[in-house]
């Protein structure tokens, strides 16, 4: 009599895990039994896939059972149930239709009382494709169930991510609430007002990496154990991650998600999603930066690209004070001047363009004459250091708000 040397393959998902009948060790004793029963197999090795999903064929155990198949050190697989097994009719017709059969596996299915000896043909069977259709229009009913559920938390401001973003903890008294970490939340107000004193990205980026500042992924693996084996662990910080917590709001107390979704159900493509179809629930959890500061940071990086260039002085700083709107800078025939938004799109506004040489001067005099200096350049040190707001007006006067 021919001996079987059997994988028995195990796999529960993280929507299973609440089922008895299909716990890890409920499959690992059906299948003990199962051999026990049967002299002609013999158990060589479990193969477990713990919390993975049945459509989804890339799971480290099963990997590991395929390439002992082909190392010929098993020549039988048997699961509890075809479920087990994968939900995903496609490829299960692909396994157990053509790779199977071609190194010579034996397939035994428990409880659908199904043995590959017993009918070579079993997969292009009807009976068989109802079974597996069947199981794959379970999962999918379960998945439509799940996102119902998360969309209806989202929509009631509950969070459903894994972790906290940087700066806050999950709440352990309600997982859909963050609490501050105090550490994190203080790195996180730096870089607020690290640009607010007019430091580049870059140069805040430096000043992290110089002091050995964990970077969030690092933090979040390292300190708050709390990550994901998606998540990319990068040693260093750079531009774009500063960048990310300078205009996430998050950090004023609102909740934002559904900014993305699976392209569909069997790809884990992630697409983006229209700005009206967001979940935004404002006041979810206390803020680490006031809207005030929040809404400073965002005026700056919107010119950050001009007030990076060390001949600008004024942009993050003027406001045109006819109409209240942003101004920003142009070039005309080689002399550059500062524009009013509204005014330059004519769309409400005629204030005139000031030229940036003789604007630099008014407020060069206006510093001087409040502060009592006598400043010989305008820097862009001195504007930091004094000027919180500057006003321009048609009758070619300015109007300077000062720092307390």
């Amino acid at each position: 009599m021919m001996k079987y040397k059997v994988a028995a393959y195990v796999r529960l998902s993280k929507d299973d895990k609440y089922t008895e009948s299909n716990s890890i060790n409920n499959q690992k004793n059906v299948i003990k039994e199962y051999i026990n029963n049967n002299s002609d197999l013999d158990l060589v090795d479990y193969y477990v896939d713990n919390g993975y999903s049945g459509t989804n064929f890339n799971r480290p155990s099963f990997a590991t059972m395929c390439l002992d198949i082909v190392k010929k050190k098993i020549n039988c697989v048997i699961v509890k149930d075809m479920s087990r097994f994968g939900r995903d009719y496609g490829w299960i017709k692909v396994y157990l239709g053509e790779t199977f059969p071609e190194h010579n596996i034996r397939f035994i299915s428990i409880s659908d009382n199904l043995d590959s000896i017993k009918n070579e043909n079993y997969t292009d069977s009807l009976e068989f494709a109802l079974l597996n259709i069947a199981y794959e229009h379970y999962t999918i009913d379960i998945s439509e169930k799940v996102s119902a559920v998360k969309h209806m938390q989202q929509n009631k401001g509950d969070f459903i991510g894994v972790s906290a973003p940087y700066g806050y903890l999950k709440d352990p008294n309600d997982c859909h609430k963050f609490i501050i970490d105090d550490y994190a939340a203080n790195i996180v107000k730096e870089i607020f007002y690290m640009i607010l004193e007019g430091k580049s990205k870059k140069e805040i980026t430096n000043i992290l990496n110089k002091e050995n500042v964990l970077t969030p992924s690092k933090y979040k693996s390292e300190v708050t154990k709390v990550t994901s084996e998606k998540t990319i662990q990068s040693n260093s910080w750079n531009n774009h991650m500063v960048n990310e917590i300078l205009k996430n709001e998050t950090y004023i107390g609102t909740l934002i998600q559904g900014k993305s979704r699976k392209q569909s159900r069997k790809t884990k493509k992630m697409i983006k999603t229209d700005q009206i179809d967001w979940k935004i629930c404002e006041n979810h959890h206390n803020p680490i930066v006031d809207k005030e500061t929040f809404e400073m940071v965002q005026k700056i990086l919107k010119f950050s690209q001009i007030i990076q260039e060390e001949n600008e002085l004024l942009i993050s700083k003027l406001v045109c004070g006819e109409c209240s709107s942003d101004c920003y800078r142009r070039k005309a025939k080689g002399i550059l001047y500062y524009w009013c938004k509204s005014s330059f799109r004519k769309i409400g506004c005629n204030l005139k363009a000031v030229r940036k040489d003789a604007l630099e001067n008014m407020i060069l005099r206006d510093i001087n004459s409040n502060q009592k200096k006598d400043f010989k350049i305008l820097t862009k040190d001195i504007i930091n250091k004094y000027v919180d707001k500057i006003e321009l007006y048609n009758n070619g006067k300015i109007a300077v708000t000062y720092k307390k």
